[in-house]
């Protein structure tokens, strides 16, 4: 029997790329990879077997008989199968479906930005999707699959917090200022009226010192 082959790529591996023995679902189209060559030393693809199938994959005799963990049982990828035949809609109203090189390019941006048990900051489900423009759907299913719950960075966390916080001080300091300066406004007007009052009393003085001086 012959060594079962996989598809070699290049994937960032922490702060550096390595090279990568990449499996595909034959159902879906859903990626996963096996770093191999971290150093010097070169793991054979009995590893890479091994490997996938601890991650919940059917590992066959080639691509064609690969099957991602969602896939994996004969009924679900039968199922799929039916049902994409009885609901697809028409071809007007047929959304835009995830191809296979859109799951590897939101596999390989996952593989960059995320990191054990959840994003690393300031990387989300919708800042993935914005930067390669693609729907956050899709980017969530992924994760969802192969990587993890979307989870929480703690200093992100903060950042938004404080962000909240410090948004709402301002608020709230901009609302002071805004009653604040009605308030000037009222006190210019009350004195201007104060003025004019004075101005016609000081008249109303001058003319009675003169009657009274006669």
């Amino acid at each position: 029997m012959s060594e079962r082959v996989f598809p070699e790529v290049s994937i960032p591996y922490g702060d550096k790329s390595t090279k990568a023995m990449r499996i595909d679902c034959a159902s879906c189209g859903a990626v996963a990879y096996f770093p191999f060559q971290t150093g010097v030393n070169r793991k054979p693809p009995v590893a890479a077997i091994q490997f996938f199938q601890n991650k919940g994959w059917v590992v066959g005799n080639g691509p064609r008989k690969d099957f991602c963990p969602i896939h994996a049982s004969p009924a679900k990828r039968k199922g799929t199968k039916i049902m994409a035949s009885e609901c697809a809609p028409s071809t007007a109203d047929k959304p835009r479906e995830m191809t296979r090189e859109d799951r590897r390019i939101i596999n390989d941006k996952l593989d960059e930005v995320y990191g054990k048990d959840a994003y690393k900051a300031p990387w989300t489900d919708a800042a993935v999707a914005k930067d390669l423009g693609v729907p956050r759907d899709w980017v969530a299913q992924v994760r969802e699959q192969f990587f993890g719950p979307a989870g929480s960075n703690p200093l992100f966390d903060e950042f938004l917090k404080e962000s909240a916080r410090l948004d709402a001080s301002f608020r709230s300091f901009e609302a002071i200022c805004a009653d604040a300066a009605s308030a000037i406004a009222s006190q210019k007007q009350a004195h201007a009226d104060l003025c004019k009052q004075m101005d016609a009393y000081r008249v109303l003085a001058r003319k009675v010192e003169r009657e009274v001086g006669r």
